[in-house]
């Protein structure tokens, strides 16, 4: 299983620790020992709200295959763990108070839980399981999204807590809310759909049918490598791409410094060329065309592999065959990963005039760089990979 580092502070532990509480005959649903509500007493109200009374089933939400503490409190409103209940069962729930901050539902006599992790039981009949499913935040570069808990008047944010751009959660289960699709990242942590990149990984390898592109045929734009591997990716997704696109593409790229987010330097001539449009207005410029384009910044090689695996193709801000690296630090080329097996990605480099076209046959050869000269398509090695990708990329969402 694959949890993100971000859940590491939920302290999860093994089913095999877990002590079952006995069912409530005949309804499926759990009472802590005692089946009566706490009665609220000095230690509990100290540096607490008053217990208030509230009745229903409630589902632990945690993880699925670990479990959550169940707390007593002692006089000085010290808490020490009894047991631990396993995500997913029932059990009775008789009220709630505020103790040293935090809120905790009473499942009966001295036994709480953080409210965090139990919700109402009825909610949950909504909720479609997942399995091998990931979600990649798909923001904005340099930027997170928000998480909410699933509680009894629907989504709630939760605060101080923010998911960077880019990163990458299992997803447990999914649900309908005010018309929007929610994912469940463990622990009571759901993300908008709108926000996130969601897919299923049940392949070890994927060839994915992206057509290839050329900055040089039919449009020649030496400098337009940004609109040329969009035309790829917006391809994939059913936009019609041809040399009448790609002309318009290349006359409307956002420039700067009318666009901060432009590009420098005319993509036709490379007049005045000091670097490509970068995510954020490549992104923005992408939407004009297809909604489906999204930022996915930040994300790790291992994202990018488990989005391909999982069908979505990756635009990246890499190095070109013309770069000379020891002169030139910025990623000022844009490539296509179509495809992933045995620790290599498939790259579609439009640097090349034809799809055939092989190294040493594309673009200036002034840099020098033959690392990055690797042809048309070509299977690139995830060390190199790495050694050109800083964190720049797009994606489809669908």
């Amino acid at each position: 299983m694959i949890i993100s580092n971000k859940l590491k502070h939920f302290c999860l532990v093994s089913l095999a620790a877990l002590t079952m509480l006995s069912p409530v005959a005949g309804v499926g649903v759990h009472a802590a020992d005692g089946q009566t509500a706490a009665t609220t007493t000095s230690a509990q109200t100290t540096a607490a709200n008053d217990f208030v009374a509230q009745a229903f089933v409630g589902q632990v939400n945690y993880v699925p295959g670990y479990g959550i503490n169940l707390w007593q409190f002692d006089a000085n409103n010290q808490r020490s763990s009894s047991r631990k209940l396993a995500h997913g069962t029932s059990w009775k729930v008789f009220g709630y108070q505020v103790i040293n901050g935090t809120k905790y539902y009473n499942l009966g006599g001295n036994q709480w839980l953080d409210a965090r992790y139990i919700v109402d039981a009825s909610q949950v009949s909504d909720e479609t399981k997942l399995s091998n499913t990931y979600a990649t935040v798909s923001y904005a570069a340099g930027h997170g999204i928000a998480a909410y808990q699933r509680t009894g008047k629907g989504m709630t944010m939760i605060p101080n807590k923010k998911l960077k751009n880019g990163s990458e959660w299992k997803a447990f289960a999914s649900t309908t809310h005010d018309g929007a699709t929610w994912y469940d990242l463990g622990g009571n942590q759901w993300v908008n759909g709108k926000y996130v990149v969601v897919g299923q990984v049940a392949k070890q390898s994927v060839q994915l049918d992206v057509p290839y592109w050329s900055q040089y045929k039919p449009v020649f734009a030496p400098w337009g490598c940004a609109s040329t591997a969009l035309a790829m990716i917006l391809g994939y997704d059913g936009v019609k791409i041809d040399a009448a696109w790609l002309k318009n593409a290349q006359d409307n790229l956002p420039m700067f410094p009318a666009d901060p987010n432009g590009q420098k330097g005319n993509p036709y001539t490379g007049a005045g060329f000091g670097f490509v449009i970068n995510s954020t207005g490549l992104t923005k410029y992408a939407q004009r065309f297809d909604k489906n384009v999204v930022d996915v910044s930040g994300a790790s090689t291992d994202t990018i592999k488990r989005l391909v695996l999982a069908g979505h193709p990756v635009l990246y801000y890499g190095w070109s065959s013309y770069q000379n690296l020891s002169k030139d630090k910025n990623r000022n080329h844009d490539k296509v990963i179509v495809g992933y097996k045995d620790g290599q990605f498939l790259v579609h480099d439009p640097l090349y005039s034809y799809s055939t076209s092989a190294a040493g046959t594309g673009g200036s050869k002034k840099g020098g760089n033959a690392t990055y000269d690797r042809g048309a398509i070509a299977w690139e090695p995830v060390n190199l990979f790495n050694a050109e990708y800083a964190g720049h990329a797009l994606t489809l969402q669908k």
